[in-house]
C-alpha cells in the first residue's frame, strides 16, 4: 500500500471528552500505522499550547493546530498566522463591554478576561490544564497576540451585532448551544491538509481525515477518504465516506483496519 497521510481530530476522536483519556487501542493503532510506513497528523482546533502531553507522546509526524493557523512537521514549524494585535485588542474590548463568555487561544498561551464573571473559566482551566494568562497582559504588549477564540453568544440584539462583526472579519464555526469557534479567515483544517500535501508533494487522494464534530467538516469534505467516529454529530456522519465505531468502542482501530492501514 502507498504511504498515506492520516489526519486526526483530538477531542472526541483521539481522546475522550471531557476526561482527555486516550484509549489503548487508539495508541496501538497510531503506532501500527507508523510502523506500516504511513504518516500520522493531529489536525485540531486546539492551539499547540493546549495539546496534552498524552497526545504529544504518541509521536505524530506533524500537527495542524488552531484550525490550520500553525503547522508543525517533525519538530519544525512550517506555517504560522496570528490575529494582528490591534484586532485582538478591539475584539477583546468589544466582548468585555458586552460581558460575553470567551477564552482566547494562542500558540503558546490561553488568555482569559478576569474582569467579569465567566461560567466557562473553571471548565476551560481543567480541560486545558492551565490557569491561563490575563488578557490584560496582551493589551500591554504589542508582541502578544492570539490565533482564535471560543465564545458564547446569547440570543440578544447586542450579541447579534457582535456576531455580524465577527462574520465580517473572521470564520465562525457553530459548535452548538450558541457556542462559536472564531478562527482566522483563509485558514481551516482543510487548508492545513492541503498545505502538508503541497509540502510533501503528496496527493490529496492519499489522505484520510478522521473527526466527530462541526469544526472537522472542512477537512472531512476536502478528502475522498473521510471517516466519522461512531460518536460523531449526525451532520458529520452524513458527509463522510465511512462511519467507524465510537471512540470508546475502539473506533480508531477499526477504521484503520477497515482501510488496510493496519492489520
Amino acid at each position: 500500500m502507498d504511504s498515506k497521510l492520516i489526519f486526526f481530530d483530538i477531542d472526541g476522536t483521539l481522546a475522550l471528552e471531557p476526561s482527555g483519556i486516550i484509549p489503548d487501542s487508539t495508541r496501538a493503532a497510531i503506532a501500527g500505522a507508523k510502523e506500516n510506513g504511513h504518516q500520522v497528523f493531529v489536525n485540531t482546533g486546539r492551539t499547540f499550547y493546549s495539546i496534552s502531553e498524552g497526545i504529544r507522546a504518541m509521536d505524530f509526524d506533524g500537527y495542524v493546530c488552531g484550525c490550520g493557523t500553525h503547522i508543525y512537521y517533525r519538530g519544525e514549524k512550517l506555517l504560522e498566522s496570528a490575529v494582528p494585535h490591534s484586532i485582538c485588542v478591539n475584539v477583546a474590548n468589544m466582548l468585555r463591554n458586552a460581558r460575553i463568555p470567551v477564552f482566547y487561544e494562542a500558540d503558546k498561551a490561553i488568555y482569559f478576561d478576569f474582569s467579569y464573571p465567566n461560567p466557562w473559566l473553571q471548565e476551560a482551566m481543567e480541560i486545558f490544564a492551565t490557569k491561563g494568562r490575563n488578557i490584560e497582559e496582551l493589551f500591554c504588549d504589542e508582541s502578544e497576540t492570539y490565533d482564535k477564540c471560543l465564545i458564547f453568544l446569547p440570543d440578544t440584539e447586542e450579541a447579534g451585532e457582535i456576531k455580524t462583526f465577527l462574520d465580517a472579519h473572521f470564520y465562525c464555526i457553530p459548535r452548538g448551544g450558541n457556542v462559536w469557534e472564531v478562527t482566522q479567515r483563509g485558514y481551516t483544517k482543510a487548508t492545513g491538509i492541503r498545505f502538508m500535501c503541497s509540502y510533501l508533494n503528496a496527493d490529496m487522494d492519499n489522505c484520510f481525515a478522521v473527526g466527530d464534530s462541526e469544526n472537522d467538516l472542512d477537512m472531512l469534505r476536502a478528502v475522498k477518504n473521510s471517516i466519522a467516529m461512531g460518536n460523531a454529530k449526525d451532520e458529520v456522519m452524513a458527509c463522510c465516506s465511512y462511519v467507524t465505531k465510537g471512540i470508546d468502542e475502539d473506533g480508531i482501530y477499526y477504521a484503520l483496519k477497515h482501510f488496510g492501514i493496519i492489520k
